[in-house]
């Protein structure tokens, strides 16, 4: 059991954690070797029981920040990513075949990591996202995807494995693993994304309140976070006229269209500066509340409105609330059915959106991409969390979606981690935009031509 450890261990620690804020990504390149050697030549039941062992300290650790949000959801949480390390461990089979065991265990690995993900809905969560914030190890994923960078990820496990196991090739797994390793890295020091001479170019502005989840629906502090969200955009002004102001998911927690007040403040305001705002807003629709954006356009009218499609359980909704059980933090959203694809006021450029925890389905993003959307922008509240760990491992998603589908995402986080990030992966910040702190931040981002 030792050896389970170890791997949950450098499994947690590959990802952002207490200790690294960023995640100590190189630890994935060998975090499965001491589970496949726990594994190897173990009967079925022992196998099982490796593999439950796993789930729940792995994914446990690396979990943690959802405990004071939700504990039942914590605990569903961790037990849905901990089916993949319970299917991998019941089909994995010791074998003396080398071309097979080389290519068997990252296979199933795969397999384990794409059944997960299917049965939550299509939420995504790989291995290879170990590597977000280290662009030179994500050149790849514009063309494998996170899936493909998962089985080589795990191919280098596999041969440091097979190493171990059998000495009389440990030499030539040993420098296969080498191989595979120094050929990600020099694909991201050589391969960048072209920049076409049609390209146009979007000013942004980033508004980050900062406002803790209990003041935010504290409705005797309600004028002045609203005022604070239009302060902070005015002061971006000052460094240049954006194209796109973006406020955070939920920044106006009620329903604006409804808000005599409000409305026609923002609307104003939005028409004053000529320039489209995305705000996050709750409104209610024929007796049903949304967690939505809404697009003001530069002529201070609606440019347009989605209602979240992917709700977070135990969070934004109650599964079993029709029984009486109210597990969680109360919340019932309903959900949308169209996507969040809106237009800029000034160009033909299309921009697409997902609110929150919606980063983390790749389906999603895609559709948007092939709708047209140019850019992506995706909003977000993560006030519910009280450690930086869990801010990084959910910004870890937007990095994922922008190599991916090469395109700019922009991420604008009511605490933070908020940030631009190109199509190669490189994540865009401003010296205004510190986590856990109010500002705004400028970002100038270079779209290609709209036609392609």
């Amino acid at each position: 059991m030792l050896f389970v450890f170890l791997s949950a261990i450098l499994f947690y620690l590959s990802f952002p954690n207490v200790i690294f804020m960023y995640g100590c990504w190189t630890c994935i390149w060998f975090f499965a070797v001491p589970l496949l050697l726990a594994l190897h030549d173990k009967p079925l039941k022992k196998r099982i029981g490796c593999g439950v062992l796993f789930g729940l300290c792995a994914y446990g650790l690396m979990a943690q920040g959802l405990i004071k949000i939700s504990i039942a959801g914590f605990l569903v949480f961790v037990v849905g990513l901990g089916i993949q390390a319970v299917i991998f461990t019941w089909f994995f089979k010791s074998t003396r075949n080398q071309l097979l065991g080389i290519l068997y265990f990252p296979l199933l690995w795969c397999v384990s990591e794409w059944v997960r993900n299917s049965l939550l809905g299509g939420f995504s969560f790989y291995i290879s996202h170990a590597q977000a914030f280290c662009p030179l190890m994500l050149k790849l994923y514009g063309t494998v995807g996170c899936l493909g960078m998962s089985f080589i990820i795990f191919l280098v496990n596999a041969l440091i494995y097979l190493a171990i196991t059998h000495r009389q090739y440990r030499r030539r797994y040993s420098i296969a693993a080498v191989m595979i390793f120094l050929s990600v890295v020099l694909i991201g020091w050589v391969r960048k994304e072209p920049v076409s001479p049609a390209a146009r170019h979007v000013r942004i502005s980033v508004i980050q309140a900062n406002i803790s989840p209990l003041q935010k629906m504290n409705l005797d502090l309600f004028d002045r976070n609203a005022a604070l969200h239009l302060y902070l955009t005015e002061q971006s002004f000052k460094l240049g006229h954006p194209d796109l102001v973006i406020w955070p998911e939920t920044a106006f927690p009620d329903d604006l269209l409804q808000s005599d007040t409000w409305r026609p403040l923002i609307f104003e305001q939005a028409s004053h500066m000529n320039a489209d705002l995305l705000t996050g807003i709750a409104p209610i629709i024929d007796g049903n509340e949304y967690n939505s954006a809404l697009l003001i356009n530069a002529h201070g009218q609606v440019g347009g409105l989605y209602h979240k499609e992917s709700l977070v359980p135990f969070a934004e909704t109650t599964p079993f609330a029709r029984w009486g059980i109210d597990w969680g933090r109360g919340y019932r959203f309903s959900a949308g059915n169209k996507l969040g694809l809106f237009k800029l006021s000034k160009s033909s450029l299309l921009f697409g959106v997902v609110i929150c925890s919606e980063s983390a389905h790749p389906r999603i993003v895609r559709q948007l991409k092939r709708a047209g959307a140019n850019f992506l922008v995706e909003i977000s509240n993560d006030g519910w969390f009280t450690d930086n760990a869990s801010y990084m491992l959910h910004a870890q998603a937007a990095v994922m979606r922008a190599v991916e589908n090469h395109m700019w995402v922009i991420r604008a986080a009511n605490t933070g981690f908020s940030f631009a990030v190109d199509p190669d992966g490189i994540i865009h910040t401003d010296g205004n935009l510190k986590l856990g702190r109010e500002g705004f931040g400028i970002f100038d981002i270079i779209i290609n031509d709209p036609s392609s």
